[in-house]
């Protein structure tokens, strides 16, 4: 058997609970759903770290973001780290990478040995030169953008609609280029390693007809914790909430938020269709069965929850930090779920052990063939750390769970707790809850071996963890910073 390929499909700011395999009941992602069908779901998956750089820079290396260098948004890679496709590219695979970049502006991908196109930073793929080629050879134009009711963050717009056709769209244009790399590389019988970035569902929320008129704002539910007025809480989440929306934009109703929810949801389906397209064409050119497909998101997206929070960053809640997660592995079991959990930074051990090339190096991330493979394999921990380092505001977090119960520790500000079996929405912290003493004690003591064996920056201040610490004021806070 020759060396199969591997097709890796990431979206951005993407919440566990807008894919219908996940269990939507709203949010319809069909093509999401067939790859659930035929592979593997992966319940308990969390991001580790909810910002772009950092994760995704952990997804390419398996590395914590302070292994790798990249723990803001605003950093680069360590000159000595070491990316998957290099190692792909030496076993003599062809690297292919496509759309969302985001790790430094320094170093590109095509100095890690892919090639393709990228979009360095907060570029506009609309600029590129490769999306202007596509729409002059196809005749089209970029659609425009429209705002749909109220929103806007800080004068930004965050939520409207584009107009055109589907094809003129950067989601359409992303798709087709990575087919268009799929083609190339059967025809040149290459094996490879494909990666297929999109840029959403992150805001602005901009999808183009059918789908920005496919969810009605009135027939969605609230988030169960839209509601929560984030008593018992570190002051850092609601000053973030505030600074976020800006002092006069601030949506006060579900029946505002729920036109942000659904363009959402729109444009999770619009990506979805996208998704199924380079599904369709992996059947149409002949590889199904010889291709690996991952499937996850960089980190999830608040839109509304715990009293109106947008985006992402300093609040270590499931909405941000928990992930959709497939995988189909041609020849192995289809419609399988797992429980334990694991985290996007997985992603490259896993990479190396399915294709039998050896890194060379510690990596901080778990190989998922055994959970894969259904076999027993090497124990597999009980829980995950996730990390925050800091970029809107001076804050860093770190958080340790198992999808059932979840701390989190704040510097320097109180700490949080939530059983998320009975308190899925994370509405009360238990922190002070006496019947949690011994859960919580085992999950600081679980937060501390980590720290000591991945050499947490932070491990000075995890190391006092008992020291008193109660809330900081508000204005102790950097204010927000794009």
């Amino acid at each position: 058997m020759g060396k199969r390929n591997f097709l890796v499909i990431v979206t951005d700011q993407h919440r566990f609970d807008a894919v219908g395999a996940h269990g939507s009941p709203i949010c319809q992602t069909p093509a999401l759903d067939r790859l659930a069908a035929s592979g593997t779901r992966f319940d308990n998956a969390y991001s580790i770290c909810a910002l772009s750089s950092p994760a995704r820079a952990s997804m390419l290396t398996g590395l914590y973001p302070h292994r790798h260098g990249l723990v803001v948004n605003e950093d680069e890679f360590f000159d000595d780290v070491r990316l998957v496709s290099e190692d792909f590219a030496d076993a003599g695979y062809a690297c292919g990478f496509v759309g969302k970049w985001h790790c430094g502006e320094d170093k590109l991908p095509s100095d890690f040995g892919f090639e393709g196109m990228d979009v360095p930073g907060y570029g506009n793929c609309k600029k590129t030169p490769e999306y202007r080629a596509y729409l002059r050879d196809r005749n089209l134009e970029p659609g425009a953008i429209v705002p749909l009711g109220t929103g806007w963050r800080n004068n930004l717009l965050l939520n409207g609609m584009t107009t055109g056709p589907e094809e003129a769209s950067v989601p359409y244009f992303l798709a087709e280029y990575t087919i268009d790399m799929m083609s190339k590389y059967q025809e040149e019988e290459s094996p490879f390693l494909l990666f297929c970035n999109f840029w959403g569902p992150h805001a602005p929320y901009l999808p183009t007809e059918p789908y920005a008129s496919m969810y009605e704002p009135t027939e969605i539910p609230p988030w169960g914790n839209f509601y929560d007025g984030l008593d018992g809480k570190p002051n850092a989440h609601r000053r973030y909430r505030d600074a976020l929306l800006g002092e006069g934009n601030k949506l006060r109703g579900w029946d505002e938020w729920s036109t942000w929810v659904a363009s959402y949801f729109g444009f999770v389906t619009m990506i979805d269709s996208q998704i199924g397209r380079i599904l369709d064409a992996l059947e149409e050119l002949g590889l199904v069965e010889d291709t690996i497909v991952l499937f996850t998101a960089d980190h999830g997206d608040h839109v509304g929850a715990h009293g109106g929070i947008h985006d992402k960053n300093a609040m270590m809640y499931q909405d941000t930090y928990h992930i959709p997660f497939l995988a189909r592995i041609p020849g192995t079991r289809a419609g399988a779920v797992v429980g334990q959990p694991i985290t996007n930074m997985d992603i490259t051990p896993t990479l190396y052990d399915l294709a039998g090339i050896a890194p060379g190096r510690t990596l901080d991330g778990r190989s998922l063939v055994p959970l894969l493979s259904g076999e027993e394999g090497p124990a597999w921990e009980e829980d995950v750390m996730c990390v925050y380092n800091g970029h809107h505001f001076a804050y860093q977090s770190r958080m340790v769970t198992d999808g059932r119960t979840k701390y989190v520790f704040n510097a320097p500000e109180i700490d949080e707790f939530y059983d998320l079996v009975r308190d899925p929405w994370e509405m009360h912290n238990l922190i002070d809850d006496q019947a949690y003493r011994d859960e919580i004690a085992h999950k600081r003591a679980r937060l501390t071996q980590w720290a000591e064996k991945v050499g947490d920056p932070l491990l000075d201040w995890i190391g006092n963890l008992h020291a008193p610490r109660q809330p900081a004021a508000l204005e102790d806070y950097m204010p927000y910073r794009d």
